[in-house]
């Protein structure tokens, strides 16, 4: 079961008259969390937690005195990692009280909440990648990815005499994602409840969903 979330019907943007309804879509996306250091938000939400932490190590710019691994780690009940790059972990695993996992068969605990920060825009095959996640049956997922809405202004230019297109980005990312194009993704590729979708560190979206029950 998955339901995009409710926006008002009440025509919010001059878009609305320009295009075609079909074409309109309208998702809720709240700016709770603007401001707030991306940390403090992520401890919060895995605090005293059994936690996945997706995404792990940072790859390829790992830094154990930035590493958010690390500091989540004080914060939660349990807290283990996943990442296809393990040559990093010998790297971690000395500062942490939880597991490394880099195959999908090594997981077999059942979690709170699997967190995967900054990961989906990597992703090669993004259907494969989150019906992967859906067979973990976690209770609930935190989702965060760029935001080209967000990084708009910041990200994006073009020279018109060069005819040269400048692009702020990590150079493996292969997508940026908007509100509606990350709720429809989990929509097609998972059967989770989109319980809200959030502005988040100043250049990305949380979106949080859940298992149905």
């Amino acid at each position: 079961m998955y339901t995009l979330l409710d926006a008002p019907v009440t025509p919010v943007s001059p878009l609305e008259s320009a295009h075609g309804s079909y074409f309109v879509q309208k998702i809720k996306v709240g700016e709770d969390l603007k401001g707030r250091p991306r940390l403090d938000v992520l401890a919060q939400l895995c605090a005293g937690r059994k936690v996945l932490h997706v995404g792990c190590v940072d790859w390829p710019i790992t830094d154990i005195n930035q590493s958010l691994h690390l500091q989540l780690d004080k914060v939660c009940e349990q807290l283990d990692g996943f990442d296809i790059h393990a040559e990093v972990f010998p790297q971690l695993q000395p500062h942490l009280k939880g597991r490394l996992f880099s195959d999908w068969s090594q997981v077999t605990d059942q979690y709170d909440l699997v967190l995967v920060p900054e990961v989906m825009e990597h992703v090669g095959n993004v259907e494969d990648f989150l019906k992967q996640l859906q067979a973990l049956k976690a209770n609930e997922y935190a989702i965060t990815v760029p935001d080209a809405y967000s990084c708009f202004r910041r990200h994006f230019d073009y020279s018109c005499g060069a005819q040269t297109f400048v692009e702020v980005v990590h150079p493996d990312h292969n997508c940026w994602y908007t509100p509606f194009t990350l709720a429809n993704t989990l929509r097609k590729y998972t059967d989770w409840q989109l319980d809200g979708m959030f502005f988040f560190n100043e250049m990305s979206l949380l979106a949080l969903a859940s298992t149905p029950r």
